[in-house]
């Protein structure tokens, strides 16, 4: 049974008074291109950039090999953003198209492990080379064939990587699928393969955004931003364990990325 965001802020607001404090830079997209840095103590943005030279961007992360903010334009063109000024470098043009549905979710991440942009949207499943624009089209998005969800629609509307520090030697990919208000492990990036995590415990509604926060002693920290709140995710079960309300924004966030501290 799924819980509303105001029932699950009731329970975690008495023995939770502050989200974990970081300091990395909390960045999210909302809007056509505007930047909003969130802090992750209080949940409130605490100040805003628009981003130069694009139009619209689908979303933005951090490139770990590079020490860089990416974002992917309307034009499916990949960005290097300075976060502070809002001024963008071109990196490549992608060399196929990838098709976006009207009003889909389209998903920008990177692998930190192979230094390439995981860029989906709907079942399509691309990896790039970020740095030329090559892309390669994996398999679809797909269900493992003995997941409980296996008959389900997949709707995978985020994504994050872990180990997102530095030139890690391997990473897990996770998704979130709104259609079912879960918590999935790509378990096969390449192939497409899905297997379910578990509940979030609410419904998501809207936009939604991932990204997983990785100190440099190897500690992982996911961050879901939904329904208007900033959210902690288990990544072993998918269970939220903290919830705060972002202010200072009335702009759905509508994709994340966290830089970590230098």
């Amino acid at each position: 049974m799924t819980r509303t965001l105001a029932s699950l802020l009731a329970t975690v607001a008495a023995p939770i008074l502050a989200a974990p404090a970081f300091a990395e830079t909390t960045i999210g997209l909302t809007g056509e291109r505007t930047l909003v840095m969130i802090d992750t103590a209080t949940a409130a943005v605490t100040g805003t950039v628009e981003v130069q030279g694009v139009a619209r961007l689908h979303g933005i992360d951090y490139r770990p090999n590079t020490m860089t903010v990416i974002g992917v334009t309307e034009g499916q063109e990949i960005v290097a953003i300075d976060p502070m000024t809002g001024a963008t470098a071109p990196l490549s043009s992608m060399n196929t198209m990838l098709d976006i549905a009207d009003g889909a979710a389209v998903i920008v991440d990177v692998n930190p492990a192979a230094d390439r942009l995981r860029f989906m949207s709907g079942t399509s499943n691309h990896r790039v080379d970020m740095d030329t624009g090559e892309v390669t089209v994996d398999g679809a998005l797909n269900w493992d064939a003995t997941d409980a969800n296996a008959k389900a629609g997949l709707k995978v509307a985020a994504a994050a990587y872990t180990n997102s520090h530095g030139k890690p030697e391997k990473t897990q990919m996770f998704n979130i699928d709104t259609g079912l208000s879960a918590l999935l492990h790509q378990t096969a990036p390449n192939d497409g393969t899905n297997k379910t995590i578990g509940m979030i415990g609410v419904k998501l509604e809207g936009p939604v955004a991932l990204d997983v926060a990785t100190t440099a002693d190897g500690t992982n920290t996911a961050w879901l931003i939904a329904n208007g709140g900033l959210h902690t995710v288990d990544l072993a079960s998918g269970a939220l364990t903290g919830t705060w309300s972002i202010t200072g924004i009335d702009q759905p966030i509508r994709d994340l990325t966290i830089l970590p501290a230098m």
